[in-house]
């Protein structure tokens, strides 16, 4: 199910806040930014999946800045700003889960 789907990367995004903003922000290893950049992709990818009535009855949740996501770290990779995934990870899906009642 979707709504499992995004459960789970809220899980997976609150493991990489839980190690920390200097291990995100480390320029010799990009490995959790890589992993900021997966979660958004997917996140993106399952809210594309749900029903239009689901989106409409939840417009308290930004769903276009959320799908509009993938295609800025899909076609601006290397403009990818990291603080705005930083903050994907420690407020944007935290704030999803609670409102989807799913976190």
């Amino acid at each position: 199910m979707i709504l499992d789907d995004i459960r789970r990367f809220g899980i997976s995004a609150a493991r990489v806040v839980a190690r920390g903003r200097t291990r995100f922000f480390d320029p010799e290893d990009d490995d959790q930014r890589r992993i900021a950049r997966s979660l958004a992709v997917d996140l993106s990818t399952a809210a594309d999946r749900l029903p239009e009535r689901f989106l409409v009855a939840h417009p308290e949740i930004n769903w276009r800045g959320v799908r509009g996501l993938r295609n800025m770290i899909a076609h601006d990779y290397q403009g990818t700003d990291d603080e705005i995934l930083w903050e994907v990870l420690v407020s944007r899906i935290p704030e999803i889960l609670i409102v989807l009642e799913i976190g």
